[in-house]
């Protein structure tokens, strides 16, 4: 792939899941969710040491993004339900 090529090569394209069935294509999306948590909380251990304060402080990590991400949707709620409207 060239420096300027943007869309990666079919070769390096991941394995199609057309084959699967809604229930599996569920099953690998939870396992995929599963292992990021793994990686993460892998790193959070690496930083603090223990798993007892890993996960302490992988949840407070949780907590904080679920409340900064919940702030900012109402943000944007609000934009959208104070500004003008297209079409009328």
């Amino acid at each position: 792939m060239s420096a300027t090529q943007l869309i990666p090569a079919n070769e390096l394209a991941p394995p199609s899941i057309r084959h699967l069935s809604p229930e599996d294509r569920i099953r690998l999306w939870a396992q995929i969710v599963d292992e990021g948590d793994r990686m993460l909380l892998g790193g959070f251990r690496d930083k603090h040491g223990t798993d007892e304060l890993a996960t302490e402080a992988f949840l407070a990590w949780l907590d904080r993004r679920s409340a900064e991400s919940t702030a900012a949707k109402f943000r944007m709620l609000k934009r959208f339900s104070s500004g003008p409207t297209h079409g009328k």
